[in-house]
């Protein structure tokens, strides 16, 4: 029987309306089943001294807690020149030495997933506390490219060495896409990094930014032995 993930792929490139979409779209992959079990693992202790209680600010620590978006002319260092779209719902940390490192290490697990990185989406930003700016989204992908029947899709950001995540599940494209669902795209990052042998931790770490369906603790993956 197909996957939930390689059904909404046939449901988009069926409704797609030009060649480009249905050349960007991959063969379905054999991608970790929404129902997998996940292996709990303990929170890294990298991360261990913000678990502690909530974070509350965007410059508490190196994980950010919502993606935004600009409210008129974009100036990266106005922070109230921005406003915040959705939560951040994922905490990962990548063994790796640079942040682009980092951030490709993420994407690698996508890439096996069989999703597209640079999918068609809204340009969001999130706050550097380091450089004091907003920063465009560092990488994303999507199980489509168009989405034309919904899919599950994420922006990252690599900051000091962790990234953080936004994933969610779309509606479909038509008349324009919206959030169904943020717990959703928060369990499809849990197994298929578990499957691709990263640590969950789930509901580690309390980013106090509940919305929706989404209660505000966020899962730290990291990479390394279990």
């Amino acid at each position: 029987m197909p996957s939930r993930r390689s059904f909404l792929r046939t449901g988009a490139l069926a409704g797609a309306g030009t060649l480009a979409a249905i050349v960007a779209l991959p063969s379905p992959p054999d991608a970790t089943p929404l129902d997998r079990t996940v292996e709990a693992s303990e929170v890294p202790p990298s991360i261990a001294e913000w678990t502690d209680e909530p974070i509350t600010g965007e410059t508490d620590s190196p994980m950010v807690r919502y993606q935004y978006r600009p409210i008129d002319d974009v100036d990266t260092s106005d922070f109230d020149a921005f406003v915040a779209t959705a939560p951040i719902n994922v905490v990962l940390v990548p063994d790796a030495d640079t942040d682009a490192a980092g951030l490709e290490r993420v994407m690698t697990v996508l890439d096996d997933e069989g999703w597209l990185r640079d999918p068609e989406e809204y340009t969001r930003y999130a706050w550097d506390r380091e450089a004091s700016e907003f920063v465009r989204q560092q990488a994303t992908a999507a199980e489509t490219y168009y989405g034309t029947s919904g899919r599950l899709h994420v922006r990252c950001w690599s900051f000091e060495g962790i990234v953080s995540m936004q994933a969610h599940e779309d509606t479909g494209a038509r008349p324009k896409h919206g959030i169904a669902s943020y717990e959703r795209g928060l369990e499809a990052m849990e197994t298929a990094f578990d499957a691709a042998g990263w640590n969950v931790s789930p509901a580690a770490i309390d980013l106090d930014n509940a919305q929706r369906d989404y209660d505000g603790t966020a899962p730290v993956i990291t990479e390394g032995d279990r």
